[in-house]
């Protein structure tokens, strides 16, 4: 996806443009359910009525410097606090269990499992929250004067500063600055009463990482906290923001961007994100998604101070087939993530891999919109915000290239075979050309289907190669799945398959997707290289060629050109049979009647749905060569069509065989039957 160039600016209501610029700069982004209100018919989205965000403009924060300790082992000071008009009311057992219990959802947990084993959060000499028990240190003032309506960055400090010094009797917080930098590594401050961010109560607190704190305890300074509540109108808190919060103190930025609803750079597969703290069963909160990749091998997304995270990426630099990408969710931390390089980019532009399931095992990222292969677009030439790095990543949605449908912002975003969404080349939508338009000649290919091995191929240039000859033929093909590829130059005028053919089973091969001034054709050979079959040569967009074989045996599909060429538009091939997949989708019965037809005879044709009903029933008349003459469908599933044997132009058929071909669908499944119809005077 371009990220600038190619995008074009996407004019939304009056609302959405002050929703955006409300939404600038948030720590803690405002959960979807209680801010916005959602049209079901267009998927806009709208403040409610009398809701006010512009307060918090600029008080989104993230620690200066990645910092985390090199034995993994991270000491988080948690301080309670509560208000005389909001006394706290969960008790320390429940509160120690959001942060330290590592077999529920917790603050440890989530670190434990998203970076593979590698960050053990733990609770320090104090053993727990502060204080032990079910008590709780107590601010000054009531919960209003520190939320007020807005943020106040003094107020904020001061409540910190308040639990501090509360707590300093009974801790040494020398003791939490484990690499003696003078600095306590870690305060979270949990106050009584709810978050602002899912209340949407004024005087409500917005949780944040609150900065430059300043005070002295024990000779160490506290320079960040932070700023998380209670929930005590929730069953359990949303401890999602807890998380969110945290990567911050780590030096995280948000990637929600300041301009969302405009530029449309969010997502809902990271942490960071604006919906991916809040996943869960009625986003909750208690099943965030994962950290996207970029942000767990860097988490503050400065590459000019080194890359500080928990896993390093591997690089794809030439051409590769079947790489068995691993889901990214579970250890090893090896084989997570993988880099391509843009050429020409000096390696700050490029795509990041992931293969993401529901399905790994973990606790975590179980409510994701769907499974597959992530295609993340990072260009670091790009600014990057203070606290905000979504101006640099983009995440590739084959399903709405432009990030257009807000309402299901890249909840299809993931490739499989499970969609059909198996190729991004510099032909498809979206592409994979940079970002200021440069084609890429970058191309994965045959991506697999969702689970905890996602195969993919990878070509820099033309895909399959070699295969510009029968020795070097590419395959066996997979009946059903697409190949995208390119008839690059003259001295690549033929691209050579090999699929497995089967005695009796009719052969369906489709070439679709020929490039405008070019005209590609097809021929199946056998091992000794003679043609069993050709496609028409007539210059049409998509070519097919249906054969029944003979024997069963190995063959091959040559695709050519006649004239043209090109290296950003690929053509797209696919091999299928007439014998059904299993499923509860079937096609029987069918036959044609008269067969042979006299020429001006109406021709029946029948077909029966034992099971599962599909959504279309459609009859396709090729000739033998495979030119379509005609073509019809019927969704009132009246299990039969009648023809009248004459073309799409309304001329009569001339006599000979004909091909007809019955296709029923069905949501992302698909049938077919094919059959030989004969045509007399």
């Amino acid at each position: 996806m371009n990220i600038q160039s190619s995008k074009p600016k996407i004019q939304l209501l009056l609302s959405i443009l002050l929703l955006s610029a409300a939404l600038n700069t948030f720590a803690a982004p405002p959960h979807p359910d209680r801010f916005f209100n959602r049209n079901p018919i267009t998927g806009e989205w709208t403040l409610k009525p009398g809701v006010n965000l512009a307060p918090f403009l600029g008080i989104e924060t993230a620690r200066k410097d990645c910092v985390v300790q090199p034995d993994g082992v991270e000491y988080v000071l948690v301080l309670k606090v509560d208000f005389a008009d909001q006394p706290g009311r969960r008790s320390g057992k429940e509160m120690d269990s959001y942060f330290f219990t590592p077999d529920e959802v917790s603050l440890k947990s989530y670190y434990h499992e998203v970076s593979y084993g590698q960050m053990d959060i733990q609770p320090g000499p104090a053993g727990g929250c502060m204080p032990r028990g079910n008590n709780w240190y107590r601010a000054k003032q009531e919960m209003s004067y520190y939320g007020h309506g807005m943020y106040l960055t003094e107020r904020y400090r001061e409540l910190v500063q308040e639990a501090c010094k509360a707590a300093d009797p009974d801790i040494n917080f020398a003791q939490y600055d484990r690499n003696s930098d003078g600095i306590v590594d870690h305060v979270f401050v949990v106050h009584s009463g709810d978050d602002e961010a899912s209340s949407g109560v004024s005087d409500d607190i917005w949780s944040i990482l609150v900065p430059s704190i300043s005070g002295i305890y024990d000779g160490v300074r506290i320079d960040t906290a932070v700023m998380a509540a209670e929930e005590p109108s929730f069953e359990k808190p949303h401890l999602g923001i807890y998380f969110h919060e945290f990567f911050h103190d780590l030096g995280a930025p948000d990637l929600y961007g300041a301009n969302q609803f405009i530029e449309a750079f969010d997502q809902r597969w990271c942490l960071m994100g604006m919906f991916g703290p809040y996943q869960g069963e009625d986003r909750n909160g208690l099943s965030p998604s994962h950290i996207s990749g970029y942000l767990k091998w860097d988490f503050d997304a400065k590459p000019e101070n080194g890359r500080c995270g928990w896993l390093e990426p591997v690089k794809i630099e030439k051409n590769v087939s079947n790489l068995s990408i691993h889901s990214f969710e579970l250890p090893p931390a090896d084989n997570k993530l993988y880099k391509i390089d843009i050429p020409g980019k000096n390696g700050k532009e490029f795509f990041l891999l992931e293969n993401r399931t529901k399905l790994a095992g973990g606790r975590y990222d179980t409510y994701l919109p769907e499974a597959g292969l992530l295609i993340w677009h990072i260009d670091e030439n790009k600014p990057r915000g203070s606290t905000d790095a979504s101006n640099r990543i983009w995440l590739e949605d084959p399903t709405d290239p432009e990030h257009l449908n807000t309402e299901n912002i890249t909840k299809g975003a993931a490739y499989s075979a499970d969609d059909n969404q198996t190729s991004f080349t510099p032909g498809t939508k979206p592409n994979s050309n940079a970002n200021d338009g440069g084609v890429s000649g970058i191309s994965i290919t045959n991506i697999g289907f969702e689970g905890l091995y996602m195969p993919i191929t990878v070509s820099f240039g033309d895909t399959y190669e070699p295969n510009n000859a029968l020795s070097s033929a590419f395959g066996p093909l997979v009946y059903g799945m697409h190949y995208e590829s390119f008839i690059y130059d003259k001295s690549d005028n033929a691209d050579f398959y090999s699929f497995e053919a089967k005695k009796g089973n009719s052969i369906i091969i489709t070439l679709q997707s020929i490039p405008d001034n070019a005209n590609y054709v097809m021929r199946i050979l056998n091992s000794r290289a003679e043609t069993l079959m050709h496609s028409e040569t007539k210059a049409t967009s998509e070519k097919l060629m249906i054969y029944r074989p003979t024997h069963t045996e190995t063959l091959f599909i040559v695709v050519e050109t006649l004239f043209g060429y090109s290296k950003v538009d690929s053509y797209i091939l696919t091999v299928n049979s007439d014998i059904s997949a299993p499923g509860l989708l079937r096609l029987d019965d069918i036959y044609s009647y008269p067969n042979p037809a006299r020429k001006g005879d109406p021709i029946l044709f029948n077909y029966s749905i034992p099971e599962l009903l599909p959504d279309e029933v459609k009859l396709e008349i090729f000739t033998i060569n495979g030119e379509l003459v005609y073509s019809t469908s019927d969704t009132t599933l009246s299990r039969k069509f009648e023809w009248n044997g004459r073309n799409l132009r309304d001329n009569q058929v001339a006599n000979g065989i004909y091909y007809y071909v019955i296709t029923a669908k069905r949501q992302n499944e698909e049938v077919r039957s094919v059959g030989k119809l004969a045509i007399q005077r």
